[in-house]
Parts: structure tokens; sequence; C-alpha cells
């Protein structure tokens, strides 16, 4: 083999190794059955999540003659981290024509429809002298009118609940907000927050905890949500400046609302479930958890079958019982009612339309329909998920403290001319994230033109949205150019941030 292609060669495999080897090797956790058949399950969930749905899932089995089910949950940072790493295991195995043989590992539970979607596109590779794609996720064994039944649509607003070809199924709703200590913000004579922009306030410097998007999907689906709903420029706008006020980046969205609840910090995004469940297990009205009005998305919590799956057959059984009433409303049901939690109140949204009924609600912990409420973005409105992670860091993670600096430069300075200055410079983009709108009027009214079907320049709005994109989706999927613009827009941000500090 040639030196140029072992080299790339070697780097997988060793990259493989070490990222990989913490989750697919580490031991065990206790499960409920020493015996019977064996489901390893790579999962961001939380152990509460995972306690109570193996638990019921075995139980079922009983009811139905089976044996319970040995659960092998194996967990290791975010959504994307876990991600990476099914990817980074498959891309050894497809190197040596070996994908079907698997990673050991049935199933891919819970985090956002884009990571789910990555594995099912899955990875290129040459075969017989041409290019192929090799999907790492595969279709569920569906009866007929089950999806019609479980799911009674194909999308919630204008987000799927599950993939066409039915390699990852939703089983769980997610919406995207924010998680404040009540105590922390009557110290600090803030309100409590209500919309995403509340959190750009200067009083917030150092207390908003937030996650590092390159590790949660979670929190890159909430920043995606924000620039989906706010628009690309005024999205990062109030992004950048809930940045400078934020006190860390962690790799675990989990930690945020527990630093919240401990006084660590005054406020936080995350995932619904993250925020309601710390509330609730705080007690009393301390931690209190919103979803902005009409700024967030609500989308599906998958999960997918792996290729290779050991233990295929009892995959598929788990992910079509996820989706029965039963296991639906354990999501939601309070501990102590009839069939409800043994242990932990989960207070996830279920994705079946049919559960959400008076009755069935009564003994739920929130009683909100997701499905009256969820909004569609307006036709043509790109998903700006992929571009999350590598602007995040470039205009704020890498460089926190000079943004930081700069941002309380502005606040410090009293002559408004000269502080309106100083925001345009902090606000400034690369040209390779600037949308290239070809004239004022579609720059300032581009949301209009979108929105309605009708406009005479919504094809035209949408065509440089999508020109946009495109152009970013080429940055993005060369790794060498990748490493190149993100260093370019980094040395951007950081020259622009230190001249409004030294001003």
């Amino acid at each position: 083999m040639p030196r140029s292609a072992l080299a790339p060669a070697v780097l997988i495999l060793l990259l493989a190794i070490i990222v990989g080897v913490p989750v697919l090797l580490a031991p065990p956790e206790p499960s409920q059955t020493d015996d019977g058949p064996r489901l390893v399950v790579l999962t961001p969930h939380n152990e509460q999540i995972r306690y109570e749905f193996g638990r019921r899932f075995n139980r079922w089995r009983v009811e139905q003659g089976r044996s319970p089910v040995q659960f092998d949950w194996r967990t290791s940072g975010g959504t994307s981290d876990l991600r990476r790493t099914v990817m980074d295991q498959f891309r050894v195995k497809i190197r040596d024509g070996r994908e079907d043989e698997g990673i050991g590992c049935d199933l891919f539970f819970g985090g956002g429809d884009y990571e789910h979607g990555l594995l099912a596109r899955g990875l290129s590779t040459e075969r017989d002298g041409a290019s192929v794609s090799i999907s790492l996720s595969v279709a569920a064994h569906i009866p007929e009118g089950f999806l019609e039944e479980a799911y009674g649509g194909t999308v919630i607003g204008s987000e799927p609940l599950y993939d066409k070809e039915h390699r990852w199924l939703g089983v769980a709703l997610s919406s995207f907000g924010i998680v404040y200590n009540r105590d922390v913000h009557r110290r600090l004579g803030l309100d409590e927050p209500r919309t995403w922009s509340d959190l750009v306030d200067r009083r917030y410097a150092h207390w908003v905890a937030l996650a590092d998007p390159a590790h949660s999907g979670s929190i890159g689906a909430t920043y995606n949500a924000i620039l989906r709903h706010l628009g690309w420029d005024e999205g990062w706008r109030v992004l950048r400046r809930v940045f400078a006020n934020a006190r860390y980046f962690t790799s675990s969205a989990g930690k945020v609302p527990v630093d919240v609840s401990a006084g660590e910090a005054a406020a936080g995004m995350c995932i619904d479930f993250y925020g309601r469940f710390q509330a609730g297990a705080i007690g009393g009205d301390r931690i209190g958890y919103v979803d902005p009005a009409y700024s967030t998305a609500i989308t599906a919590d998958p999960i997918s079958i792996l290729r290779g799956a050991p233990n295929r057959e009892v995959a598929n059984e788990f992910v079509l019982w996820l989706l029965s009433i039963d296991a639906q409303q354990l999501w939601q049901r309070r501990k102590g009612s009839e069939d409800g939690p043994e242990r932990f109140e989960l207070r996830r949204l279920p994705i079946r339309r049919d559960v959400y009924t008076v009755e069935r609600m009564k003994t739920w912990t929130d009683r909100t329909n997701p499905y009256d409420v969820a909004a569609s973005f307006p036709a043509g409105m790109p998903n700006f998920y992929r571009t999350v992670a590598p602007v995040s860091h470039a205009l704020a993670i890498d460089i926190h403290a000079d943004l930081r600096r700069a941002w309380e430069a502005i606040g410090r300075e009293s002559d408004p001319a000269r502080r309106a200055a100083m925001e345009a410079e902090f606000d400034a983009m690369p040209e390779d994230l600037r949308i290239p709108w070809p004239d004022d009027a579609m720059r300032r009214d581009w949301k209009q033109m979108l929105s309605d079907p009708d406009h005479a320049r919504h094809h035209e709005t949408a065509a440089v949205l999508a020109q946009f994109m495109s152009h970013l989706k080429t940055i993005l999927k060369d790794p060498e150019l990748r490493v190149a613009k993100r260093l370019e827009w980094t040395g951007f941000f950081r020259a622009r941030y230190r001249s409004i500090a030294s001003r």
C-alpha cells in the first residue's frame, strides 16, 4: 500500500481504538437479568431512562411468556460523540469489507434525528470501481399499518417523526428551552427568562451554563432551532451575546441543569426533559424551565437498529414495544400511578398522538400536547445543524476569553456612536458566513418573502438560502478545507474581538 494511502488508514484505526474502546469495551451496567437474550445499546440517555425502560420491557417480555433481556447499556459523552464512535468503528470494518459483521452493538437509542440521519446515510467507499454508500443502520421490520396507528401522521410541524425507509423511528419528542434558578435570579435582580434573547442581559455575565455542540447533539439542536426561528444573522447575533455571558461550554449537556440547580449558574440552555427532570428532582419552586414561545423546535428522539446487530430480532421487538401505548405513557406517568415508573419520573413527551387524551394525561407529570403548539418552518428555510458546531467554536468556544473581553468593553462604552460601531464590528462575519443577499430589500424583508409562498420573490429568497448552505456544506464536507476555513474564521473573529477590547 502506498505511504500516502497507509497514513490515513492508520490514523482512522488509531482514532477508532482511542474513541471507541471506552464505549464498546466498557463493562456492562448491572442489568435486570444475567441470562436470556442480550441487547447492547449505545445511548446518551441518563440512568433513569435506562432503568425504567429496561425494567418495563422485561416485565412485558415475562408477561408474553419469554425470558427477560440482559441490557448492556453503553454510554460515553453526548449523542454526537457516540455517533462518531459508531462511524469510526464501521469505517474500519468497511475498509476491510466486513461491515455486515457489525460492531457488536444492537441499537443506538436516543439523540436527535439529525445524528440518526447521519447513521442512516452512512459512509461512502469504493467498490468495484464505483462509489457506494453503506448505511450504518438498517430498516426495522414494521407490521402493516403499524406506523399509521403509532404516529397518526408523518411530521410534527415540519419535522419528520420517522425515516421514510424506517432506518430510524422516533420514540419520543424533544423541545429545547431554558432551565433557571429562581434564587440566583433574585440575587442578580433578573426577571425569570422567557425567551432566548433574555439571556443577552449583561447581568448574566459568567452565569449562563452552556454545552458544546461538538459533543452534545441536543445542544446543537437547540442552537439550530434558534437560528431557524430567528434567521441566520439575528440568530448568531443573539447566540454570540449569550456565548459571551457563558460560564463554560461543557461536553455533557446533562451537567447544565445540575449546575443551575446547585446555584453554580443562573440559567442554561438544555433539552426539555433535562430541565423538567431537574426541576422535579429538586422540588419546590427553586428551579424553573421554559420553552421559549414560538422560538423552539419540537423534533423526534429516535432509535436505530445498527447494521450487523448481534440480536436483531430482539432489537426490533424492543423498537416496536417502545411505540406501544403502555411504553409511550411511561415517558410521562407520575411515580405511584398505575403502571407508572418504579423509581424515576422521566418527564419526556411521548411521540404517539393518540396518548394525548384528557383521561390518560390525568396521571402525567406534564400536561402539554406538543402537537397543539408545534409550528412549521417556512418552505425553503434551511437546516443549519451541520454548521452549528464549527461556527460556534470559531466564533466563541475556541476564543471565549477574547469574546468575553470584547463584550465587556462594549458594555463599558458610554458614547452611543462609538458603542454602535463596536457592536457592528462585534457582529461581523467572514465572507463565507455571510448570506449573499442580492439587495437591501431582500436583506431586510427575507422572512416575509420566505414565509409567503405567493410572494413574488419567495422562490428567489429560498434559492439564495439554498446556495448559501450549499457553499457551506461543500466546505464542511472536505476535511482539509474544513480545518483551513475554521482556522481562518477563528482568526477573523479573534482579530475583531481584540480590536474592540483594546479601545
